[in-house]
């Protein structure tokens, strides 16, 4: 069986190689980018992608919306990686699937990833 694919859009190069080392553990694929335009994803082909909210100046949750708003990309599972105090509010608003908060526990990540691939 194939392994899920997931997108971790992250500027952080240190959250990257944690997200990326774990998930890999977890026996996912990880693909790790900078920021992309919402209409250059869809080339990943993710089954999942996890957005950071501050991605090289770029507001994830905006990403999120676009994302959202494109036919080929609508289906696939955003969570939004974030220290923002109101995350919730921003994942409802963008219509993301989930959330993880930073400071992160990486359990809280790997349950949150495998909610949405399950």
């Amino acid at each position: 069986m194939a392994k899920k694919k997931v997108l971790l859009v992250e500027d952080n190069q240190d959250i990257c190689e944690i997200v990326k080392w774990v998930l890999e553990e977890d026996g996912y694929s990880v693909t790790v980018s900078g920021h992309v335009p919402a209409v250059d994803l869809a080339h990943f082909k993710a089954d999942l992608i996890v957005l950071d909210e501050w991605v090289n100046d770029v507001e994830g949750h905006m990403l999120c919306k676009e994302i959202k708003a494109i036919h080929d990309l609508k289906h696939i599972p955003v969570v939004i990686f974030s220290t923002a105090i109101d995350i919730e509010e921003l994942m409802q608003t963008c219509g993301a699937d989930g959330f993880v908060r930073k400071p992160f526990d990486i359990s809280d990540l790997v349950v949150e990833v495998n909610r949405l691939l399950a």
